[in-house]
């Protein structure tokens, strides 16, 4: 976790977060879903794992 060096993650649209073909959907796209915004405050290397497909540490609603 870290409080310093934040970025933010941004979707298009609301409904690229519940597009098919993903089971088990990750901790942030539920996260984002469940409070209906498009961008997420996060750590530089949650936005980097993010965008690699790797998981990321638990979040904090």
């Amino acid at each position: 976790e870290s409080r310093t060096k934040l970025e933010v993650h941004h979707v298009r649209k609301l409904a690229d977060l519940n597009r098919p073909g993903r089971r088990d959907k990750p901790a942030w796209v539920q996260l984002m879903a469940k409070r209906r915004r498009k961008t997420l405050v996060i750590c530089r290397r949650c936005h980097e794992d993010i965008h690699a497909g790797r998981g990321t540490a638990p979040l904090r609603n």
